[in-house]
């Protein structure tokens, strides 16, 4: 199966399109999709001049695995302003940061509902010219369709980084994360959350029935799992959860007992300094 058979099962005329595989010159893409929305669409509004032509929608994906391409969404061209400087004062401040110079085209984009469903699943081979972000080719194969939710496999506790958003997508569908499930329900441990912002972290403990993926998911629900100064925190800046970053310190014995664990917790705490420069109030 290619992508545009995609495109046709959805009703959508393959001709119409151009394909974007946006890079990482300026942007990670596949972050700021998920984190900075209105940053996204100002990024890939402003192009040179007639970047795409006379398509009426544009197909994007971030990178992936080498050559490959996660498809994002589709977005419908309503209208091009030739210069861009012409476009929105709110856009405008938003890719300030890039400095570049406004002669090109602004794209009124309208993001569309048909293949949402398949945002962040479908992979297709973009070929070996990742420098042509943007192509007329459609007909290019489908890698995968992976399930809703995919965080990605299991790799080791070792090796575990999540942000929330992460654990929001594991906790909402635990089968598609069968092997992040399995590891991490089964086991005790010490973890630490880190607020990417600003580098404080918070150490925390998960004992008993459900182990770490248990004490995880109540973060996925409330984002501060009732911890009283991230609690605080997100109270006031709601939007601080976005950044937090979760990992494993340390796997506790299955003898451990829950005084062992907090005793662990403790020596944590200790060693990061978390009661002085971080999110530990005890």
């Amino acid at each position: 199966m290619k992508f545009d058979d995609i495109l046709k099962m959805h009703g959508f005329e393959p001709t119409e399109f151009r394909v974007v595989r946006h890079g990482y010159k300026e942007i990670d893409p596949l972050d700021t999709f998920r984190n900075d929305r209105a940053l996204f669409d100002a990024y890939q509004a402003f192009q040179n001049k007639h970047r795409f032509a006379d398509s009426k929608y544009i197909a994007t994906f971030s990178p992936y695995h080498g050559t490959q391409a996660l498809f994002l969404g589709v977005w419908s061209i309503d209208d091009e302003l030739i210069p861009n400087c012409n476009a929105p004062a709110t856009q405008r401040k938003l890719i300030a940061r890039f400095n570049w110079q406004l002669h090109g085209s602004y794209y009124t984009l309208t993001e569309m509902d048909r293949l949402r469903d398949l945002s962040e699943r479908l992979v297709i081979e973009w070929g070996g010219a990742t420098v042509s972000w943007v192509q007329k080719i459609t007909a290019k194969p489908v890698v995968a369709i992976m399930p809703p939710d995919l965080v990605g496999e299991f790799e080791s506790y070792d090796a575990t980084i999540l942000v929330h958003d992460d654990l929001v997508r594991m906790a909402r569908n635990p089968i598609s994360n069968q092997t992040w499930y399995n590891a991490l329900r089964s086991v005790n441990g010490i973890y630490c959350i880190t607020d990417l912002r600003n580098g404080r972290n918070y150490v925390g403990s998960a004992y008993g029935k459900g182990g770490i993926w248990g004490r995880w998911k109540t973060y996925a629900e409330t984002g501060h799992g009732g911890n009283k100064l991230l609690v605080d925190l997100l109270g006031k800046e709601p939007h601080a959860v976005k950044h937090f970053q979760f990992s494993i310190l340390e796997i506790l014995s299955g003898t451990s007992t829950a005084d062992d664990a907090i005793a662990k917790e403790n020596l944590w705490k200790q060693k990061l300094a978390t009661r002085v420069g971080g999110y530990n109030g005890n």
